[in-house]
């Protein structure tokens, strides 16, 4: 068996399932946020009660009384909380998950107030608006990450063709010129792989990502993308295995 015919790297299967996985489960997240902020949408406001209260009158809650929250949590749970990926990734409680989409201040803000005024509506409205914006911004990340992958998958079969070409050609009784070819069709392959390892660090350190706060650890799109898998920078060694592969040729 020829290096041709013998086993490839194919961690670029798993890596692009993972991707396929995180655009399904982000797209959903869009969907459920335009879901939480078309319910927004829908309240009427109210001026706060402080601004229309008679001056000397005790403002504090009474047990009849109930805050903004006790509105917007169960709509949050019907929505954004109710992607079927959301316990597995997230898992975290409603204050968790508004402290870090929305931010403390609007917890604290719709905990506190009593009545739905225009200012808690426009946070809100605005909130759920960014942390949409947000998700479409790393959908386009994802998207040219599916791209990558695919490209990648393309120019390792066109290696292997070439290194196939090569298998079958004997050395023994080739020209100079055919040893020439040789040689530089594999200075080719070589310069190939190295280019795209070049090409992908640049990638890795000018990427970030943005889906929301929990995913602050991670410092670039492959270690929160492929963490799980066999490498966490598949492309890189995808290339640094066939440089191996081209090296036993040379």
């Amino acid at each position: 068996m020829t290096l041709a015919q013998g086993p490839w790297p194919t961690y670029t299967d798993a890596a692009l399932d993972s991707v396929l996985r995180e655009r399904r489960e982000v797209e959903r997240e869009c969907q459920a946020f335009q879901r939480f902020r078309q319910r927004i949408q829908t309240v009427d406001t109210q001026t706060p009660r402080f601004e229309r209260s008679v001056v000397g009158v005790d403002q504090n809650l009474t047990s009849e009384e109930k805050s903004v929250r006790n509105t917007i949590e169960p709509w949050y749970h019907d929505t954004v909380m109710a992607v079927d990926h959301y316990g597995d990734v997230y898992g975290d409680s409603f204050e968790a998950s508004l402290s870090a989409e929305f931010g403390a201040d609007v917890l604290l803000l719709i905990s506190e107030a009593t009545t739905f005024s225009p200012l808690i509506k426009q946070r809100l409205l605005e909130a759920a608006q960014q942390c949409i914006d947000n998700r479409r911004v790393f959908l386009e990340s994802l998207q040219d990450e599916f791209t990558t992958l695919k490209d990648v998958q393309s120019t390792v079969q066109e290696i292997r063709e070439a290194i196939a070409e090569l298998d079958s050609t004997k050395l023994q009784g080739n020209s100079d010129i055919e040893l020439t070819d040789r040689y530089e069709t594999l200075h080719t392959l070589n310069d190939e792989c190295k280019s795209w390892i070049q090409q992908r660090q640049e990638e890795i350190h000018a990427h970030r990502i943005d889906r929301s706060a929990d995913v602050d650890a991670y410092t670039d799109l492959c270690s929160y993308l492929y963490e799980g898998l066999e490498v966490d920078y598949p492309v890189l060694a995808t290339f640094v295995d066939i440089l191996e592969i081209i090296s036993q040729y040379e």
